[in-house]
């Protein structure tokens, strides 16, 4: 009896548990990158042209906006993306700030089912000697057998993804055309 006892408090607790962080992010990748350029000149790119981020990213094959609104100042309010080896999927905008140079968007449709939920954080910052600090931080929420699974093998991918993201955005912002990597995967993808 006292052993069946434990076995249901522990069961009760890990479920309390498990409920608690049900609504927090279960991964949380966080990059930076120092950008020799001006603010506004790496705000533009990111703000003002979210809906053309196939521009300069290797990543997305193709973006476009997918409305005309305004969101805080915004040119749209959601875009839609095809991402290499995902697929198409659209993004909504969840905070935008030309004044503090943030940009934040959630993916709310296309990605696998596991992927309960998914946003990437932006937060451009200049310093004194005229160059830009870029923060991103992507967060996911991952669900059900599947997503336990394979939680550690998206971390990493998305990780790796983040880095050439970011990598890709400072050579566009500092020499004004896309990286070598953008420009070799355009080539291939219209052949």
């Amino acid at each position: 009896m006292l052993k069946t006892l434990n076995i249901t408090i522990m069961l009760l607790f890990v479920s309390l548990c498990s409920f608690a962080k049900k609504d927090k992010p279960n991964t949380i990748i966080a990059k930076e990158i120092v950008i020799n350029a001006d603010i506004k000149k790496a705000w533009q790119v990111l703000g003002p042209e979210f809906a053309n981020a196939d521009r300069w990213s290797t990543v997305i094959k193709h973006s476009q906006a997918n409305d005309s609104k305004s969101f805080n100042g915004s040119t749209c309010t959601e875009r839609g993306c095809d991402v290499s080896g995902l697929g198409k999927i659209k993004e909504k905008i969840l905070e935008y700030s030309d004044s503090e140079y943030v940009l934040s968007y959630q993916v709310y449709e296309g990605m696998p089912k596991m992927v309960k939920y998914m946003s990437n954080y932006w937060k451009l910052t200049p310093s004194a000697d005229g160059k830009v600090k870029l923060e991103m931080k992507m967060e996911m929420k991952t669900g059900g057998l599947m997503g336990s699974m394979m939680k550690g093998m998206m971390k990493k991918k998305m990780s790796k993804m983040a880095d050439q993201v970011i990598e890709e955005f400072k050579y566009y912002v500092e020499k004004g055309k896309p990286h070598p990597r953008k420009i070799k995967a355009t080539k291939k993808q219209k052949n």
